[in-house]
């Protein structure tokens, strides 16, 4: 027989309440502190903050596909994350403002988009609006954005920032980051670029990227560029004038805590960057007759700050530990035999039968010798080698392309538009195109080597569409080591006899380097004193060579130009200078 007593009818009431009442949560009043509880699964993250046993905030989601690798503990401290810069916000951590650097682009807007989400709930009380004249400037800001997703977050003094932008939009969320309208702006490595964005408060969120191959999460690589840019990036915190104190603040393990302390505190180690290109300096020693065998090269090997650090961190360069002595010796002459036979192999070098005996194939004009002169990269030497022996501009130029020199430049999704239009080319301005099949323009750039192509032959039209400041910065870095890639290959054309090719590489250097066309119809904006307005206002009148700008009468160009005299005598003296 069950009783039915007054206490379980109170139970039962509050628990109805619970389920048909509306959810209210309780004012984070007082100075005392906050507790979170948090559950997870491989299916969901929870968690809730309190205070005096009364609900503050509440967050939960479900797992993305690459947190279904995580293990339980470490979902929860996915879960806390959130909660804790409710927190931060809360107790007006944030009254200076900082910028947040995130590893991808989309990992900065979606830290912006919790970070706004979080000072919404506050509603008047968000800590990251100081006043009502910084509300109206942010407003009028959200109005002229065309990223939609950042018109939202400016209302609430949150920004990202990243290369995707437009220059516009770059240039607004800038000014309003340095006014202090913008209080928090969540970034990518963009700012370790030589962008000046000083802050109060840096926060870098992970030392860790995901490694698709793998599927795992991965330290980035100690290389001496990221922990430039790490500096760089801690840099921007409390950077005088701006400020008196800075705060820089470092998420990562707790087995890398001690490697970031070294490095901040100027204790980092530095390791040895010759192994990538030893290769290229190898070649070098060779062409200069500093290494004459393999037993010199071995010992050119051994007295460098590789072999140091080798027998110091083996598992930084690829070598199982516990080589030690002869074992480890035995590697390094590996790796120099290894490179000895390939640059034989593309007969870059001469070896004797034993492979015992180096030296260059002749005298300065080789091909060690030029890449050497040049500083090429030996992938980039080898497509030079392998080029078509009618080689025309679009081959030289598709050479350009694939140099590891320009490896570095990144296909980003929302260049690809634009990109696709330039190519597509309804105007007909482009030179050279990519083709698809049927050798028709193709409709989608799909390759970074396909970038480069667009890009270049947009510059050198004279009249490039492109005018945002990454693929600007892109450009004149395909155009700066185009140059010196092409005039190495313009030299090898002349020692192998290849006169036409010799040819096509000289009109391509010429080209790179003043980033136009020899048949532009803009060829004059070459000379000091005409830009582009002036360039076309001259070709309105007729003048499209140096020679009919030599016939024009001086007063004319003046008057077409909307320039003063003596303006046209200078024209035409900087002519006459250039034809003598």
């Amino acid at each position: 027989m069950f009783l039915w007593s007054d206490s379980y009818e109170g139970s039962f009431e509050k628990f109805k309440d619970k389920l048909t009442s509306s959810l209210v949560l309780t004012l984070p009043e007082g100075t005392e502190g906050f507790f979170v509880y948090y559950d997870s699964s491989h299916v969901g993250l929870g968690c809730v903050l309190m205070k005096h046993g009364k609900l503050v905030s509440h967050a939960t989601r479900q797992l993305k596909v690459l947190e279904r690798n995580y293990p339980t503990h470490d979902l929860g401290l996915a879960t806390v994350e959130p909660t804790e810069i409710r927190v931060e916000a809360l107790e007006g951590v944030h009254s200076d403002y900082g910028d947040t650097h995130e590893d991808s682009k989309k990992g900065a807007q979606e830290a912006a988009q919790q970070l706004s989400q979080t000072a919404m709930t506050y509603g008047q009380s968000n800590p990251f609006i100081k006043n009502r004249e910084q509300q109206e400037r942010l407003r009028e800001a959200s109005l002229s954005c065309s990223d939609k997703q950042m018109q939202s977050y400016i209302l609430y003094g949150v920004g990202y920032h990243n290369g995707g932008l437009s220059m516009n939009d770059r240039n607004l969320i800038e000014g309003l980051f340095l006014n202090g309208d913008v209080q928090v702006l969540c970034t990518t490595n963009t700012l370790a670029h030589g962008i000046n964005l000083p802050a109060h408060t840096v926060v870098i969120k992970s030392t860790q990227y995901f490694n698709k191959e793998k599927g795992i999460y991965m330290e980035y690589d100690r290389s001496t560029l990221y922990i430039v840019q790490l500096l760089q990036m801690s840099g921007r915190a409390g950077r005088p004038p701006f400020d008196d104190t800075g705060v820089v603040i470092i998420m990562t393990r707790k087995e890398t805590v001690h490697l970031y302390e070294n490095l901040l505190s100027g204790c980092e180690l530095v390791e040895s960057q010759l192994l990538p290109c030893v290769t290229e300096h190898l070649t070098a020693e060779i062409v200069q007759l500093t290494v004459s065998d393999i037993t010199g090269a071995i010992e050119w090997m051994k007295c460098s700050y590789l072999y140091v650090r080798m027998k110091k961190n083996p598992e930084k360069y690829g070598v199982r530990k516990g080589l030690i002595g002869n074992r480890l010796e035995r590697h390094m002459q590996d790796i120099c035999v290894q490179n000895v036979n390939e640059l034989s192999r593309y007969q870059l070098i001469w070896t004797d039968e034993d492979g015992f005996l180096l030296k260059p194939l002749g005298i300065e004009i080789l091909e060690c010798s030029l890449m050497t002169k040049y500083y090429l990269k030996f992938d980039t030497m080898k497509h030079i080698m392998q080029a078509p022996g009618n080689c025309s501009i679009e081959d030289a130029l598709q050479i350009v392309c694939r140099a590891e020199e320009l490896g570095w430049i990144q296909l980003r999704r929302n260049e690809k538009k634009l990109l696709n239009d330039i190519n597509i080319d309804k105007d007909n301005r482009l030179r050279f195109h990519i083709l698809g099949d049927k050798a028709k323009r193709k409709m989608r750039v799909q390759t970074r080597e396909e970038k480069i192509f667009v890009l270049a032959n947009d510059c050198l039209t004279g009249d490039p569409f492109i005018h945002d400041l990454s693929l600007s910065q892109d450009m004149n870095a395909v155009c700066a080591n185009g140059y010196r890639i092409v005039k190495c290959m313009k030299e090898y054309f002349l020692y192998r006899k290849n006169y036409r090719g010799a040819l096509s590489s000289a009109l391509l250097t010429k080209s790179l380097y003043q980033k136009v066309w020899d048949d532009s119809p803009y060829l004059l904006k070459q000379l000091p004193g005409i830009g582009m307005v002036t360039a076309k206002a001259v070709h309105s009148m007729g003048v499209k060579s140096f020679s009919s700008l030599s016939d024009a009468d001086p007063r004319k160009i003046e008057m077409v130009t909307g320039r003063k005299n003596p303006f046209g005598n200078h024209i035409k003296e900087s002519i006459n200078i250039l034809v003598e």
